[in-house]
């Protein structure tokens, strides 16, 4: 009798230590969910700042000449609609183009500025991207093109002069309009020569090489200032 008591108590014992052992290991299980749960809306958290970058320009165009001197730099916006400061990387896939900064923190604002260096390229049209990032949770590109023009050439000999000129028509432009200034260059939007004239719609541009390309843009202007340039149109010297 004594014996068989002896057996039911420890029986007993190891049947509710068994059945309590699932219960002690909950809190393990807790925190390991509380855990994974944390990390994953912090990932919200920072896919959230990623995605609310924008640039106040879609874009970056250059224009050079083959041989000659590097087109200016460049910049555009980078803003952020967090309130949460952010790790904000730039980076670019050639090595003629180059941007600045490539690591910095961002909070509202930052200037990006882009550079382009046409050493050693060739004449021709080069397309790159920069791309941004907020962290790792995505990324924004701004597309990039370089027109790199041929370097001009001397014209052929000739008994005939040597200059000739071109004569420019455009439209009138809408408002009030004190003069319109003609630019004049041997390459897409790389001008070396603005003339100044009235308020007309027509005139004569002179002093241009027989046998070379010039590009050609007019703007208007008054007291408040002067506007976008027209659309480019080219012509070779006959």
């Amino acid at each position: 009798m004594i014996l068989m008591r002896h057996f039911f108590r420890a029986y007993t014992y190891q049947t509710i230590l068994s059945r309590r052992a699932p219960y002690a290991l909950a809190p393990s299980g807790f925190w390991s969910v509380l855990g994974l749960t944390a990390v994953f809306c912090l990932g919200l958290a920072s896919e959230s700042v990623a995605a609310s970058l924008t640039t106040n320009r879609q874009s970056r165009t250059f224009y050079a000449v083959q041989g000659g001197a590097n087109p200016p730099s460049q910049w555009f916006y980078v803003y952020s609609n967090s309130s949460t400061p952010a790790t904000l990387t730039a980076s670019e896939n050639a090595s003629w183009l180059r941007v600045s900064p490539t690591k910095t923190t961002i909070t509202n604002r930052v200037t990006i500025t882009v550079y382009v260096n046409t050493t050693g390229l060739g004449a021709g049209t080069y397309n790159a991207n920069i791309t941004i990032k907020a962290g790792t949770w995505g990324s924004k590109v701004i597309p990039v093109t370089l027109i790199l023009s041929p370097s001009p050439t001397s014209p052929p000999p000739s008994p005939s002069p040597t200059t000739s000129t071109a004569t420019l028509t455009w439209n009138a432009a809408t408002g009030t309009v004190s003069g319109y200034k003609i630019y004049v260059g041997e390459a897409p939007r790389l001008y070396t020569r603005t003339i100044t004239v009235s308020n007309v719609t027509s005139s004569t541009v002179n002093s241009l090489t027989v046998g070379r390309m010039y590009y050609f843009a007019v703007t208007a202007y008054n007291s408040a200032g002067e506007s976008a340039p027209s659309n480019e149109v080219s012509k070779t010297i006959q």
